[in-house]
């Protein structure tokens, strides 16, 4: 009876230290993004990722998540995002999480200010012992540009 006891607390301390680690991640993309960093944002997702940052617009694998992030900095040269609400579901025994989190940006370009409000799904699995996202999706409610209250 101690051996059942003890495999259910491992598998429950294992989800919540699993839940911790995927919140961290899911703020590293944010910070690592808004930062530019790149070997910080590339480390964040599976090899075989695939994200989608907006309508039709796919980006496979790292390289491709690593070439067009270079290119979404290149036009829009300061972001800085807000994650919220994220709700995290871990199976922890198949090494899969899925999660769904609310995102308030802002992007400044040439053209000024925008502010989105967006929804990431992503699915995430566990590689070598991290947590990466391994599919992201966003759903973009909003975007409204910001008013300069210069002008």
């Amino acid at each position: 009876m101690g051996t059942a006891i003890d495999d259910d607390l491992a598998v429950r301390l294992d989800r919540v230290e699993a839940i911790e680690e995927i919140r961290r991640g899911l703020h590293g993309y944010a910070h690592a993004f808004d930062k530019r960093d790149l070997p910080w944002f590339l480390s964040l997702w599976t090899e075989d990722a695939t994200w989608s940052p907006g309508p039709d617009v796919v980006f496979r694998g790292r390289d491709g998540i690593r070439d067009g992030t270079s290119a979404m900095w290149e036009s829009v040269p300061a972001s800085h995002h807000w994650s919220v609400n994220s709700v995290i579901d871990v199976d922890v025994v198949g090494g899969t999480a899925t999660s769904v989190t609310d995102v308030l940006a802002m992007a400044g370009t040439a053209d000024g200010w925008a502010q989105t409000a967006a929804t990431y799904r992503d699915l995430l699995r566990r590689v070598d012992g991290r947590w990466r996202i391994a599919k992201r999706e966003t759903d973009i409610h909003r975007a409204v540009p910001v008013a300069d209250p210069s002008t």
